[in-house]
């Protein structure tokens, strides 16, 4: 050749291929990298499905929480409702009695009257 050296191949085709040569370690280091950014990629998805999911779980007890509370909520006001019915209950069986008691005052006040009006 024009270096005065011994090849097997042309010089051309020497050249060519350490270009190639260059060009293929070029593309396995793209390659390196770009597998590098994938498992950075992979990783941050991953991290946000973890923080997705933490998400999903405490909404569901919220919401299972909400559910159980209008339950809750439920049978108190039936609880409250029970009792209110049993204090109008006890409420009217005391304005009876009253009456009651009232009707029979007046009735002994009527006697006692009539007894002062008989011995004067």
């Amino acid at each position: 050749d024009s270096t005065y050296r011994l090849r097997v191949l042309e010089e051309e085709k020497f050249k060519d291929t350490e270009r190639l040569q260059e060009e293929c370690t070029l593309f396995g280091q793209k390659i390196l990298n770009f597998q590098d950014t994938v498992q950075k990629l992979i990783e941050g998805m991953n991290k946000y499905a973890g923080r997705i999911e933490a998400a999903k779980l405490k909404a569901l007890g919220q919401r299972n929480r909400v559910e159980s509370e209008k339950e809750v909520r439920r049978r108190k006001v039936a609880e409250l409702q029970s009792l209110v019915n049993e204090k109008k209950a006890v409420l009217e069986r005391l304005q009876q009695q009253y009456e009651s008691l009232k009707k029979v005052d007046q009735e002994q006040k009527a006697i006692i009257e009539r007894l002062n009006n008989n011995e004067a």
